[in-house]
């Protein structure tokens, strides 16, 4: 079974036969991995047949070939493969029927198309379990189908439906609210939840910026904490990626412990990560490490053999910059490499005497950074928005600053704070995106960034499809909260005018 290394190292094998860059595998595989779990590559390739230039089909029979010929399978190939044993050999799909009486799907909600498919071969006299809850179904930019979950009764004519309404969880009062909530989509099983739980709060708040919006949120946890509940009780939820930053600054400044879940800190992010490196090394050339981070990213023909010679070049204490400094004055490299090193080491020096917010926007211009980062992060994915977005993000956060020093201080700080309270206890708020929430659940839980084109989020509110799944992305925050309920919005985010999410309007319509 091809691990995604090694599915990796052969897909730039072929593009790479096909005299294409390999820095595009990332994103070409994504596509075949849709494309399988759609359940008709060839189809799929149909509506989607080029990236970057790149005509898919041809890798993918390349791909498929290749795979056959090591006797290897990747783990959507496990799914796809098996499906196409038991739709074309009557005899090996009868003897797995018999062999399995009963079959249950669990997060029905969130089966895909060839999941569908495989589950009906296995299938005997009906004999079909499946649970879910389609009012949580988050995850269709992953391939999943909820149509799947909504129209079971009418593939399966004979089918029960058992409606599990009561909430455990939470208190009545917000249970009633989400319930409301779900009631503007159109597609959906009918149910009405309810709690036995009373004495739920539910407000809404409005702030000026993202600033007062963590302040606030950050004095009302203190308040919370009077009252007996735990860091760890309490859960503070975002949209996307970069609203962290904020409360992980607020955090720090008033000594509230936190955790990132299913996620890293801003600062740790790899575009982040990258762009500081660039300043670290423009105001501390003996820091090696950033600079290596550096020399060959974006790609710039500065591999492992170049890196060797410039290290072979130092003398004394002297640092890896130090030493690219010095093999650059004395001339000794190809035309090519020589260009790029220099370029390199003259936009530290050009950038050291900057405002960080001119700094970043130099490095992102003269490194085509933004370039490098669409081709790594897969081109039109939510990934390659989510790192665009924390890199705005980043250029807002150094605009507060005078200089690179007070800047990359902060960063710095932030980053060993984090590293300091590391897994030793259990202690700390909790902040998290709202899809690395589910399943979790807090007494208290502030849902942030309630903006129109971040929460509903501005690539999913172009389809009814695509809105009613971010309204399910807002039922699952909401229900992840026991008794207290806080949902914030912000008039100005990243200096940024915005309205508030139509959620909010719903949400406060119930009330």
């Amino acid at each position: 079974i091809y691990a995604p290394y090694h599915q990796q190292k052969l897909i730039k094998e072929i593009l790479l036969s096909m005299n294409r860059e390999k820095q595009h595998a990332p994103m070409v595989i994504s596509h075949i991995s849709r494309a399988k779990n759609s359940g008709n590559p060839l189809k799929y390739f149909e509506t989607r047949a080029r990236v970057s230039g790149i005509r898919l089909r041809d890798v993918f029979e390349l791909y498929e070939k290749e795979l056959k010929l090591r006797n290897a399978v990747d783990f959507d190939n496990i799914l796809l493969l098996t499906r196409d044993i038991l739709r074309d050999h009557k005899e090996v799909r009868k003897f797995y029927q018999d062999f399995f009486q009963y079959i249950l799907v669990d997060e029905y909600q969130d089966t895909n198309n060839l999941q569908e498919e495989l589950t009906g071969f296995l299938v005997k006299n009906g004999n079909l379990f499946c649970v879910g809850d389609d009012w949580q179904a988050i995850y269709g930019f992953r391939g999943s189908n909820v149509n799947n979950f909504l129209s079971f009764s009418d593939k399966y004519k004979n089918a029960t439906i058992f409606r599990l309404e009561q909430n455990y969880r939470s208190a009545d009062e917000i249970v009633k609210l989400a319930n409301e909530l779900i009631e503007y989509n159109q597609k959906k099983m009918t149910k009405t939840c309810f709690s036995k739980k009373r004495g739920g709060v539910v407000e809404i708040h409005e702030f000026f910026d993202e600033s007062q919006e963590a302040l606030w949120v950050c004095k009302k946890i203190v308040a919370l904490l009077q009252l007996g509940l735990k860091t760890s009780d309490i859960g503070v939820l975002y949209r996307t990626k970069f609203c962290s930053l904020a409360f992980e600054k607020i955090f720090r400044l008033n000594n509230i412990p936190y955790k990132m879940m299913g996620a890293k800190g801003f600062f740790e992010r790899k575009e982040i990560l990258d762009i500081n490196s660039y300043l670290i090394s423009a105001i501390f050339p003996k820091d090696d490490v950033s600079f290596e981070r550096i020399l060959n990213t974006p790609k710039r023909g500065i591999g492992p053999a170049m890196l060797k010679r410039i290290n072979a070049a130092r003398t004394g204490d002297m640092s890896i910059q130090e030493a690219a400094r010095k093999i650059v004055s004395q001339r000794v490299l190809s035309p090519k490499v020589h260009k790029a090193l220099k370029n390199l080491i003259t936009l530290l020096d050009e950038i050291k005497n900057m405002p960080p917010e001119e700094a970043v926007k130099a490095i992102l211009s003269e490194c085509n950074y933004m370039d490098y980062l669409r081709r790594y992060a897969k081109a039109g994915s939510m990934d390659f928005t989510s790192r665009t977005e924390n890199i705005k993000q980043l250029i807002y956060t150094a605009s507060f600053h005078s200089s690179l020093e007070d800047y990359l201080e902060e960063a710095a700080i932030i980053n060993e704070d984090r590293e300091d309270d590391g897994e030793k206890d259990d202690k700390g708020v909790r902040l998290s995106t709202i899809h690395a929430s589910k399943g979790l659940e807090y007494p208290a839980v502030f849902i942030v960034g309630c903006e129109e084109n971040l929460f509903p989020h501005f690539k999913s509110i172009d389809t009814q499809a695509k809105l009613q799944e971010e309204r399910r992305l807002m039922y699952v925050a909401m229900t992840r909260a026991e008794k207290y309920l806080y949902l914030t919005w912000a008039d100005f985010r990243r200096n940024q005018y915005n309205e508030r999410s139509r959620f909010l309007d719903e949400i406060e319509e119930a009330k």
